[in-house]
């Protein structure tokens, strides 16, 4: 039988087995059958390495039976344990490239082969049907599947060849023996060999079965360690959404008792609001019909006071708004058309504070929500964003939509001051601000936490001291009508 012939021989030799006892789900046999196959090709080529040099040093070094049992052959015998260690050279050369990988199925084959016909061919010459070398096969067959996972084809199959080598050798000799003796040497022996073939056939079978559900073991573990990781990152991923949902609930709960306060001092104070802005328009008839000099300071003071109360007004109105927003309802509206109304307003101030503003909100992006509110949301949004580039280089502001699974994110991006760590669990709070006195109340985010709210939407944060801030705004997507 030719190298190639054998080779492709043994190549084929995975059970027919295999996949079942593998399991039989369609999405997992092939995979796990092919993990299994690559195991066993590589703890193959491994063993054949060290196989081929047990054959290459042995087989040499054993010539002193040689010359204990047939010393008149001793040179002849030599000559063939060292081309049996010759043969083995391009055997190692090819482990180390793809022909070996090719052919690794073959090497548990071969390697018992080469020396076991080198001793048939060795009793052969001796002429002795009994001789002892037969106890070589024995050790060879023996040795080989200690070194190599044999499965229970590759032992049969070389098992079989053994024995025919054997046969092939001591038959010829046995005709010719004159000693009666002879016969009974040659059956002893064979029988010893065939028996030793047995064992190793049977345990061969046991432990390639022992080796198949230990790998199946050590993949179901690995399965069962993967989903259990899957789980864990699944509960960490809930945890992580429960500690989401308590703090909105308390952020809730403090824009509620926040806003049943807001709502008495607003009811408190419009009506002495009222009357001072009655008083003001009566102090300013009455002064058209003082002097001129004693008008003109009146009006004055008039005016100044009545800036006054438009400021406490607009505050007022703002606190309207925090302690009951309008509920409009929401519907679909053009993104692209309301950022467009919202940077309209503050077009003037972005210009003269030389801030480059980048609109990426292509026409055409719908979501559900209320017009007026995400109009004032993104007022204060910019508004902010404004107050954090003061005397940055290159200040920017983008402004973009992005359409995601669930809906759509409004994104409002600043690279500013960005806001402190110790800050972000409070910047939503209402009256919370770390602008100087009189430049703000700190309701602006917590105005546009509510809106988003009740909205149907959340607002998410990124940050980073020194480098941005960054605002998204999630929108749910539009519903049919």
């Amino acid at each position: 039988m030719s190298l190639t012939a054998l080779a492709e021989v043994s190549h084929s030799l995975a059970p027919p087995s295999l996949e079942r006892s593998l399991g039989s789900d369609p999405g997992g046999v092939l995979p796990r059958t092919e993990r299994f196959e690559q195991e066993q090709e590589a703890l193959n080529l491994r063993n054949a390495r060290m196989g081929v040099w047990f054959v290459m040093i042995l087989v040499p070094l054993c010539s002193f039976l040689d010359w204990m049992a047939y010393p008149e052959r001793y040179w002849e015998f030599l000559v063939l344990r060292l081309a049996c260690a010759a043969s083995c050279i391009p055997l190692w050369l090819a482990l180390n490239g793809s022909l070996g990988r090719k052919y690794c199925r073959a090497y548990p084959v071969i390697l018992p082969l080469l020396p076991a016909l080198m001793i048939c061919f060795m009793i052969y010459l001796s002429g002795d049907p009994g001789s002892g070398y037969y106890a070589g096969l024995t050790l060879c067959i023996v040795a080989t599947a200690f070194v190599f996972h044999w499965t229970f084809r590759e032992i049969g199959i070389t098992l079989g060849l053994v024995v025919l080598a054997y046969f092939s050798a001591t038959l010829p000799n046995l005709r010719e023996a004159a000693d009666q003796r002879a016969l009974g040497s040659f059956v002893n022996n064979t029988g010893f060999i065939l028996l030793n073939c047995v064992v190793l056939y049977v345990g061969s079978r046991q432990h390639h079965a022992i080796r198949v559900r230990e790998f199946e073991n050590r993949c179901k573990v690995e399965d069962q360690r993967e989903e259990l990781a899957a789980r864990n990152d699944e509960l960490l991923a809930t945890l992580q959404r429960l500690r989401e949902t308590e703090a909105q609930l308390a952020q809730s709960e403090k824009l509620a008792s926040i806003g049943r306060l807001g709502a008495g001092i607003v009811h408190e104070i419009n009506n002495p609001l009222n009357y001072v802005k009655s008083a003001i328009y009566l102090l300013k008839k009455k002064g058209k019909l003082m002097p001129p000099e004693v008008a003109e300071s009146v009006n004055r003071i008039a005016t100044d006071i009545g800036e006054g109360i438009d400021r406490v007004s607009a505050i007022v109105s703002d606190l309207r708004t925090f302690a009951h927003p309008e509920n409009r309802g929401t519907r679909p509206i053009d993104l692209h058309e309301t950022s467009r109304k919202a940077l309209r307003l503050l077009a003037k101030e972005i210009s003269d504070r030389g801030v480059t503003l980048v609109d990426e909100i292509p026409p055409g992006i719908v979501a559900q929500a209320d017009e007026n509110c995400l109009i004032q949301i993104l007022l204060n949004l910019v508004q902010n964003s404004l107050d954090a580039l003061a005397g940055r280089p290159g200040p920017m502001i983008l402004v973009k939509a992005v359409e995601t699974t669930s809906g759509v994110d409004l994104i409002v991006r600043d690279n500013g001051t960005g806001i402190p760590k110790e800050n972000l669990s409070k910047i939503f709070d209402p009256f919370f601000t770390t602008k100087e006195v009189g430049r703000g109340m700190g309701l602006g985010l917590s105005i546009c936490f509510r809106l988003m709210q009740q909205m149907g939407g959340e607002v998410r944060i990124d940050t980073e001291t020194g480098s941005h801030t960054h605002f998204t705004l999630s929108l749910q997507k539009p519903t049919n009508t």
